[in-house]
This record gives C-alpha cells, structure tokens and sequence, in this order.
C-alpha cells in the first residue's frame, strides 16, 4: 500500500508539471511572435533575479513545514499550529521582502546596465508581487501535498500555471500590454488562486493559534536552506558560464541542448520528490518499528526506477538526438549519456538526505552543497578545456556523486537506515554496465544491429535489477 500510494502520487503530481508544460510549450511560439528577444531577455534577468530574492524571502519556511507536520511528537492539535506558524512567516516575510526592495526601485532603475532594458518602476514592481504571490501559492501547494490529497494539488497547480499562460497569452497578443501585461496576468490569476488553496487547506490555518514558538522553530530549522539554495543555484548556472568562457558558445549550444533532453530523467525525478517528501515523515509515524527499513527498501526501488529512465535515454542518446535535431548537434549526444546518469545520482538526495533531515541538522545541507559547488568549479576549471561541453557533464556527474555519497556518510552516521549494501552495490553495478554500454556505443544513425545489442544488455540488467529487489520483504512490509 505504502510503495502503490507513493507511485500513484508521483504520477499525478508529474501529471500536472508536464500538462502545464506542453501547454506552454504550444503558446510560447505566439507570445514569442509578439514580444521582441530584448524583452524576453528582460523578463528572464527580472525572473533569475527575483527567484533569489524569493529563495531569501521563503527561509526554508516550506521545507520546515514538511520536517516537523508527520513528525512523531506532532499531535493532530499540534499540524494547524505548525502550519499556521509557516504561514504568517510567509505572509510577514513576503510583506518585508516587498516594501525594502521596492524603497530601493529607484534607485536601482537608474543603473546603467538597468536603464539599456528600459525597465519602468512598475515593471519591477509587478515583477515583486508576483514574487511573493508565487511564494505564498507555492506553500499552499506544499500543504496539500502534506494532506495526501494529489488531485487537490493537481487541479490547483493546473489552475494556477494553464490560466496563467492563458491570460498572459491575452494580454500579450489582443490587448498588446507587452511585458507589464504579463506579469500584470500572471499575478490576478495568483490573486484568484491563492484563495481558493487557502480555502483547501483551511482545517490548518487559524489565525487564533499563533505560536511564535513554533515560529522560531521553523526559521531555525529552515534558514539553513537558503545557503543550501543559493549553492544549488551557482551548481546549476556555472557550467554554461564556464563553457562559454573557457569554450565556446557552441559548446554552450551542445551541453544546453543535452541538458534540455537530459530533462526527461529529471522530471521523473522531480515528480518523486514532490511525493516523497511528506511521506518520508508520515512513513516514520505511522511504522516507528520498521520505518528506517522502509527507507532502505525506497532508496533501493528508486536507484532501479532511475536507472532504467536514465538508461534508456543514455543509451539511444544518439540515435534520438540525430533523429530530432540538425546534424550540427549530434555532438549533444555524448554529454546527454553522461548527464542522465548524474540525474539518477540526483534523484536519490531525497533519500540519502533524510537521516539528516529527521536529525534536524540543516547546517550540514549547506555546507555540503557549498562544497559540491567548489567541486564543481575546480572539475569545470579542468574538463572543460579538455572535453569542452562532455567535461561540463563529467563535472556535473562527479558532483553529484560526491554530494549525495555525503549525504548517505552522514544520514547513515546520524541517524542510519536499514539498507542491505550488498543490493545496493549489485545495482550500482549494473547501472555501471548500462553507463559503459552506453557511452561506448553511441551512434549519429540508426543501426540496427547496435540497436538490438544496446536493447538486449540493457534487458539482462533489468532483469537482474528485478530479481535483486526483496519483493517478498517488500510485500511484508505492505
């Protein structure tokens, strides 16, 4: 029951991210007809920028919400208490965050490099409501998902990203309100949305129930996860930077159109992690006697499921990129194979982190990440000259080794799982084996008597991945 609810969540919850992307992908041609590349420049700056601000804004509040609502000393009582404290944090460090910067707009707005975008006090002010407004919706979002109830979340999520592409569409394309009329519409959906989520989750919100104590208890659990963002963010945007001044800008163009692919592996990923993450605490609730080998058995279906979505994509990495993109960008095949197998290793910081995470020792989320950031660095500064956008995928590989074999050293260290290591090696291997095949036999054409070869090695080791999963102890534990 407990394996079958968290796949059912995962599907939904990936349901609604790649819904709202294909719609936005079908639009985003009509809007791009309209506005100019200097403004879809703009908007891209003002959204990094105002990301950081957010990552600040938000404090971890979401993340300390989800550690302590299912922990095992938190009483039914105690879950509006928790979510309340998160709340007004959000509402009273969105208030701040948007009165100081907008005291600084300005004078912002007169710096050289501002004044060529032909930004308006208005636009950035816009840009910072809607900051905040994505920031309290986001935290609604993470709630519902703490209910267990995923098609709350995916018909919010869906309300919120379709109508918001909707009505920027209007306002970009008949009403001609360029960038300020985009934001303007991304930000009346939020104002429709925000309380229609409150109203979903209104069982934990009372306002007559503020507890600065549980306040204080989120902040100092979730500030920590600022660094940790802030590192994660320098992780994620050096290495194009660092291709395209150590390189070249086609390198720049290979690696981006790999990762873009890579992508695929990353939504599975992602989808998880939206679903693990509440029941990682419920599951430790709910089963204080066997929770920790719940863990392990987790850590081992999902290193499996990756490999084969990270496999699969490696392993006809050539023959897809030749099949869907220009000759010139068959070269994306190569970085494509490595950066797949470094979002299977990604994937599992979800597990690996939460011996850390029930230990509350935050601080040692962002010190490792800044460490796996100068890793990264130092591997960019050697493989790129070398390997060119190949060395960025390498680095990007090797760090997230590093970053998640931290992890496991310390959660084990802290507070262990139950993992059989002898499983876990035999899949690693075999995911060894499917990595080496594929980046040794990668084709520009469709052969397909390679075909047929990368198929049928990647087929034994699925089989073998199948049998060394304890299904018979999983269904015990079900």
């Amino acid at each position: 029951m407990i394996f079958r609810r968290l796949a059912n969540d995962s599907v939904i919850y990936g349901g609604a991210d790649f819904l709202s992307k294909l719609f936005s992908f079908f639009t985003f041609p009509i809007i791009a007809a309209v506005l100019s590349p200097k403004i879809f420049g703009t908007l891209e700056l003002i959204l990094t920028s105002t990301a950081l601000l957010g990552l600040i804004m938000n404090c971890g509040i979401n993340n300390s919400v989800q550690r302590f609502y299912w922990d095992k000393n938190t009483g039914k009582n105690d879950q509006p208490t928790i979510v309340t404290a998160g709340f007004i944090s959000q509402i009273s460090l969105g208030i701040v965050a948007v009165v100081l910067v907008s005291l600084l707009i300005p004078f912002v707005i007169t710096f050289p490099a501002v004044a060529e975008l032909s930004l308006t006090s208005y636009t950035l002010f816009t840009a910072l409501i809607l900051m905040a407004l994505s920031q309290w919706s986001q935290f609604i979002l993470d709630v519902i998902r703490l209910h267990f109830t995923p098609w709350r979340f995916f018909s919010l999520a869906l309300l919120s990203r379709v109508v918001s592409i909707c009505f920027g569409l209007v306002a970009v394309v008949w009403l001609g309100l360029g960038l300020n009329g985009l934001l303007g519409a991304q930000i009346l959906v939020l104002i429709v949305v925000c309380p229609i989520g409150l109203f979903m989750i209104r069982k934990d919100i009372n306002l007559l129930r503020i507890n600065l104590g549980w306040v204080k208890q989120l902040l100092q659990f979730g500030y920590p996860f600022i660094f940790a963002g802030l590192a994660f963010w320098l992780f994620g945007t050096m290495d194009r930077w660092m291709l395209a001044s150590m390189s070249s800008v086609e390198e720049t163009g290979t690696y981006s159109v790999a990762f873009r692919f890579a992508s695929v592996v990353l939504f599975v990923s992602t989808a998880f992690g939206q679903a693990w993450s509440p029941f990682a605490m419920k599951i430790r609730k709910d089963h204080p006697a066997s929770y920790a080998t719940i863990y392990g058995y987790v850590l081992l279906l999902i290193v499996l499921l990756m490999t084969i979505v990270g496999g699969l994509v490696a392993l006809f990495s050539g023959e897809v990129i030749s099949l869907m993109m220009p000759p010139e960008y068959l070269s994306s095949a190569l970085p494509l194979s490595i950066l797949s197998f470094g979002v299977v290793l990604q994937s599992t910081l979800q597990v690996t982190a939460v011996g850390i995470s029930l230990e509350k020792k935050t601080f040692i989320f962002a010190r490792l990440s800044w460490l796996t950031a100068a890793i990264n660095f130092v591997l960019n500064w050697v493989l790129i000259p070398m390997y060119g956008s190949s060395g960025a995928a390498i680095s990007t590989f090797i760090s997230y080794f590093v970053l998640t074999g931290c992890y496991f050293y310390f959660s084990q260290s802290l507070h262990p799982i139950v993992i059989s290591y002898g499983r876990l090696f035999a899949l690693l291997l075999l995911g060894s084996i499917v990595a080496i095949t594929s980046l040794s036999m990668i084709a520009n054409t469709i052969d397909w008597v390679i075909v047929g070869v990368k198929l049928l090695i990647g087929l034994v080791c699925l089989v073998i991945g199948l049998f060394t999963i304890p299904m018979s102890s999983i269904r015990k534990i079900i």
